[in-house]
């Protein structure tokens, strides 16, 4: 064996206006056959291992893909359901003993655009039968050319663009656990790279009941980077008039009056889920302190005398 429902506008915003996945064969439907064993990562058409380079021979295989065709729900290294579809990848993160590691990659329909901001996505589970530790270091890594190293080891240097929280670990045996972030393209990345860029030193571990000893295997399903600007590409009642600076923001942002009365204001994140209520707004500016916000898409929902002004705003480390 190898070692809320949305808020109706948010979903006329995401549904209205056909925001694009870039990312190919997203949740490794598409499949050239049917897997029946493990390293068969390159079966599902556009995904495959970072090559590591050996003298003269290049190792590319050794990553996993699951389907309900044959190799899931039930697999080698546990029980999960895919989280949509009938497939779902696998990788080993961390193994302490041996620095060990597996990573997936994917090439883009297109490169990204120097200065967009794009909005990142993707789904973990441990799997129960061969994971002892749950760990945090979960990323996702954007380069120009495919990755090509002489060991996994170089790939411990790596800062992902976008990586999930240091205190969240990701210990769910049953659930889809989900990682998401957004950050500012340089421009002309063309391929993602999926796993833990961090050495046995810095890597965040917590133990978890059963599994082999030292070990933390994990699925990944649905895959996306999307135009941030594609999800909230709404029509707002009244242009101009209500403004948010920065946007991005790191620390705060400014919502700024330049003729209505704010009378309330709500911000929402792409769950609908809201993040701040306020009330009563006496003056013509308001600051929104977002320092402990999760980075991502908001929706900021200004109520006026004249209606209702919506506008996006992005939380981000990098700007």
């Amino acid at each position: 064996m190898k070692r809320i429902s949305l808020l109706l506008f948010c979903f006329f915003l995401v549904k209205g206006y056909g925001q694009v996945n870039i990312v190919h064969n997203p949740s490794f439907e598409d499949t050239i056959q049917c897997p029946v064993g493990i390293n068969e990562i390159y079966n599902a058409n556009f995904w495959f291992q970072p090559c590591v380079y050996y003298g003269n021979v290049i190792n590319s295989s050794s990553s996993d893909l699951f389907n309900t065709c044959g190799w899931a729900p039930q697999n080698n290294v546990g029980f999960q359901n895919p989280r949509t579809g009938s497939g779902y990848a696998g990788i080993f993160v961390y193994e302490d003993t041996i620095n060990g590691r597996e990573y997936i990659e994917n090439s883009l329909l297109s490169p990204l655009i120097q200065g967009k901001v794009y909005c990142v996505e993707f789904y973990v589970s441990l799997a129960d039968s061969i994971s002892s530790l749950a760990i945090t270091n979960m990323g996702a890594f954007f380069s120009n050319d495919s990755l090509l190293v002489t060991s996994y080891y170089a790939l411990s240097s790596i800062t992902p663009q976008v990586e999930n929280l240091n205190t969240n670990y990701l210990s769910s045996k049953t659930n889809w656990m989900r990682i998401s972030g957004t950050f500012v393209a340089a421009g002309g990345e063309r391929f993602i790279t999926l796993g833990n860029f961090h050495n046995v030193g810095t890597t965040n571990t917590q133990s978890v009941s059963g599994g082999w000893v030292g070990v933390s295997y994990y699925y990944i399903d649905d895959v996306s980077v999307i135009d941030c600007d594609s999800i909230a590409g709404v029509e707002e009642m009244e242009k101009g008039e209500i403004s948010i600076s920065p946007n991005p923001a790191t620390n705060e942002f400014t919502i700024k009056n330049a003729g209505l009365r704010m009378n309330a204001i709500h911000i929402y994140n792409v769950l609908g889920e809201e993040v701040l209520k306020l009330e009563r707004i006496a003056n013509s500016e308001k600051v929104i302190d977002v320092s402990e916000w999760k980075a991502g898409l908001y929706f900021v929902e200004v109520q006026t005398e004249k209606g209702i002004v919506r506008r996006k705003v992005i939380k981000s480390t990098k700007y």
